[in-house]
């Protein structure tokens, strides 16, 4: 596909909205657990796997072992925003991107300048005390030495992400599909159309065009009307100045 193409599209959309996939994480650094090879790790190092480890049951019944793992491994890799998400950032600044959903728990888009951000799985840096609501920074959480707890109430800090077993937030899902409806353009970046996040966002596209940019090619790409395969930190910044 010819990026002039794409640059085409973006340059006529009055109204595009991103959806962030998860392969973004790992262009930026953070520690996608999902992957093979880290589950593979994971698994040998903790004897259970990630979604055993990151789930509600295991907050609940394991809380030690819970914060264990979401303290060495996930807090301790909050990547950085690339410049596909800097320039998603320009883009909303600009009038042109007005909404980006993602799955993504490190909140890389908020980082990178974005406002409009509905993040489905909630981030790492908001935590609270499930009791009295204190909120609780990020640094507390990853430098606590076993479980953090509230000073006031003396139960662990809740991080609010969504854990293995919880429902998304209606709510957020409701102000997705709003967005989405009326988006003339959709672009998708660091994902497939067959994933979860696309899967549960693309029935509410009643647009005209569908932008995909993703690193390697998959059976859905043919659902898109223009498809890019690349690394959107390299292909994003060429495409919109």
């Amino acid at each position: 596909m010819n990026l002039d193409s794409i640059r085409k599209v973006l340059d006529e959309s009055r109204n595009v909205v991103c959806l962030e996939g998860i392969t973004i994480c790992e262009d930026c650094g953070c520690m996608n657990y999902r992957s093979d090879s880290s589950a593979y790790a994971i698994e040998e190092k903790y004897g259970y796997s990630p979604d055993e480890m990151f789930s509600s049951v295991f907050y609940t019944t394991r809380t030690k072992q819970f914060f264990d793992f979401y303290r060495n491994e996930i807090l301790a890799s909050p990547g950085t925003p690339g410049e596909g998400l800097k320039t998603l950032a320009r883009m909303e600044e600009d009038g042109k991107l007005n909404a980006i959903v993602t799955r993504e728990i490190f909140s890389l888009a908020k980082r990178a300048g974005c406002k409009n951000v509905i993040e489905f799985h909630g981030n790492i840096y908001s935590n609270k005390c499930p009791h009295c609501g204190q909120v609780f920074p990020f640094e507390y959480m990853l430098k606590s030495r076993d479980i953090p707890m509230c000073h006031k109430c003396n139960v662990p800090v809740r991080p609010q992400v969504r854990l293995v077993g919880e429902m998304v937030d209606n709510y957020l899902i409701s102000r997705a599909a709003d967005e989405i409806r009326k988006a003339d353009t959709l672009l998708v970046i660091g994902s497939t159309l067959h994933s979860y996040l696309c899967q549960t966002c693309l029935k509410y596209f009643m647009g005209e065009k569908l932008i995909l940019i993703n690193r390697e090619p998959h059976f859905s790409d043919a659902n898109a009307d223009f498809v890019y395969h690349g690394s959107p930190d390299e292909i994003l910044p060429k495409i919109y100045h």
